[in-house]
This record gives C-alpha cells, sequence and structure tokens, in this order.
C-alpha cells in the first residue's frame, strides 16, 4: 500500500497528496511505479469549491462520470486524437503523456488543439511516467504546456499534480465536439486470401464488429490498454506505435500481454510514424518491437510495417 499525505486547503478541502488505489499494474522491477488503476476505473484525488481532479489509466474510459469541471490526468499520449476525444466529455484541463513526442511532434499535437478552444492541457516527460498508468503519470514531470495551462501557472518541472491543481482555476469546461478534429475512418489497405490489412487511428470505433481473420495498422501506444482493446474486438495481430517507448519501455507492454494469449503484435519507432495516424503506421512505420508470436513470423526490428503486417496473415 502507498503512503499517503493530506493538505488541508484554504478553502477548507482535503487534497490527497498521494496516488489513487487501484488496482495492480504491471511494474519494472528495476523502478517501481505506482500502481495502475485498471480497466475502466476514475479515481477523484481532490475535489473543492474549485473543482475535482481525476485521474485515469486512459482517457478512452472517461465518460458521463466526468463533468465540466474537472481536471483530469489520464495516461494516454498527448495527442489530438485522444485530447479532442477528452474535451468532447466537457472537461475543464487535462494532463497526458507526451509519448516521447515523436515525429512532427504528434505526442504533444493536443496542446495546439486545447490552445484553440481556450482548455489548459500539458504532458509529462515520457521517461517519468508509465503509459496506461495514471498514478505514474500523476507523480510525472511535466514536459510541455499550452499558453492556456501557462497562463494558470502550469511550468515545465513540474509534477503533474502540482500542474492539475494549477489548472482548477481555469474556467469551466464545455462540450467541444471532435468529429472534424480525428479522422476515425477504418481503412481496408489490403485484402488476401488470408485476411484484411486496415488501418485506422484506434479500435475505439469500430463497433461491434469483430476481426479475427484481420489485421490492424492503429494510431495507439502499444501500452497495456492497446492490448485491452485487441482482445476487446477479437483482432487477428496489430502494430501500433511504441511511444517512446517511455518509461520501463511501457509503451509497449501491451505486446508481452498479447504474446501471452499468442497474438502477434509489434511497435513502430515513435520517430518514425505520428502517434494517432493509422495510416502513418502503415506506409511510414518502421518497426522497433515485436513480441514472440510476431517474431516466429519473421518480423523484425527495422522491417516496414507494411511488411509485418503482410507477414502476420501468412
Amino acid at each position: 500500500m502507498h503512503r499517503r499525505h493530506f493538505l488541508r486547503t484554504t478553502g477548507g478541502c482535503i487534497l490527497t497528496l498521494g496516488v489513487a488505489t487501484g488496482a495492480p499494474g504491471a511494474t519494472s522491477k528495476d523502478t517501481p511505479d505506482p500502481q495502475a488503476l485498471g480497466e475502466g476505473k476514475l479515481a477523484p484525488i481532490y475535489s473543492g469549491s474549485d473543482g475535482r481532479i481525476v485521474v485515469s489509466d486512459s482517457t478512452s474510459y472517461l465518460d458521463k462520470r466526468v463533468t465540466i469541471t474537472d481536471v483530469i490526468v489520464a495516461s494516454s499520449f498527448c495527442g489530438v486524437a485522444t485530447i479532442s476525444g477528452a474535451l468532447a466529455k466537457g472537461i475543464k484541463g487535462i494532463i497526458a503523456h507526451d509519448a516521447g513526442v515523436g515525429k512532427e511532434q504528434a505526442g504533444i499535437s493536443g496542446l495546439i488543439y486545447g490552445d484553440r478552444h481556450g482548455i489548459p492541457v500539458a504532458a509529462v516527460a515520457a521517461n517519468t511516467a508509465t503509459l496506461s498508468n495514471g498514478n505514474s503519470v500523476l507523480v510525472g514531470t511535466i514536459s510541455h504546456a499550452n499558453e492556456t495551462a501557462e497562463r494558470l501557472g502550469v511550468r515545465p518541472g513540474q509534477t503533474a499534480r502540482d500542474a492539475a491543481q494549477a489548472m482548477l482555476k481555469a474556467p469551466e469546461g464545455r462540450v467541444i465536439p471532435n468529429s472534424i478534429a480525428v479522422d476515425n475512418t477504418l481503412y481496408e489497405m489490403e485484402s488476401t486470401a488470408n485476411g484484411r490489412v486496415y488501418a485506422v487511428w484506434s479500435l475505439l470505433f469500430l463497433g461491434d464488429r469483430r476481426f479475427p481473420n484481420d489485421v490492424f495498422s492503429l494510431g495507439t501506444h502499444s501500452a497495456r490498454v492497446a492490448a485491452e482493446h485487441a482482445f476487446r474486438w477479437g483482432v487477428r495481430g496489430w502494430i501500433a506505435n511504441d511511444a517512446g517507448p517511455g518509461k520501463d519501455k511501457s509503451g509497449i507492454w501491451g505486446l508481452d500481454i498479447c504474446a501471452e494469449k499468442g497474438m502477434p503484435a509489434a511497435a513502430v519507432a515513435a520517430m518514425s510514424a505520428r502517434i494517432g495516424d493509422g495510416l502513418s503506421t502503415y506506409r511510414e512505420g518502421v518497426i522497433s518491437a515485436a513480441n514472440e508470436p510476431a517474431k516466429v513470423k519473421g518480423i523484425v526490428a527495422g522491417m516496414s510495417a507494411q511488411e509485418a503486417l503482410r507477414r502476420m496473415l501468412a
């Protein structure tokens, strides 16, 4: 159990300065990390007259439980794809993971999107926090902040927890539709006798369909939550972004999770393809890591994502 500290604010509220409790998460033997909350969980760690700070392992878990007075600390990458989805819930501000920044700074492209709508957005440095672990981001170090956040006192070098407290000074949030900001199209890239190759930024938009014969080029990171999505949609195999791969190589933890069920999975280097863009993964991605089922199919580091996807179907 992690030690918890409390600070009484001037408004008489209680600020929980420790991590939120939740389900155990994967950690490195070399670098102890706070426990992850677990799939679907949200944990308010502060509640006062100025709003709440809510921690989550992924922006994909945000739903009607969040409100216009909430500042979110989530362990998704800080790209426009994830940030626009979070802002569509109507939140006050958000802190996410910079995913190594990556090609064309795609890992922090959500900062500009936030400024466009007057919402404070910041990111923690990839080497200070694990992906798919909101509690880890909470104690991570801010690497980038948009102008809206900076006006509230958010600065690189702060902990995410301190930055979130500063964001509580922002006005109440509002629902910002994200239909224009992100391309959720499912693209069929190749069709073979053994199955199809699809490209999409995230599996979240595929409805109730399952794809047991098909492989996917994704724009997501390759951490634990990516594996959750792969199992949920029953895909044959997938390739996504290594996101840095960040602290303790958490950006590729999903590969080993999928290996346990015999599902081939691989990641492309963050500097080779834009995170948040499944087409970029397919067209430009260069493999940086592969799990054992993928290696059995001949997939190795340095291979193009296109070739790796074809081998997954072989």
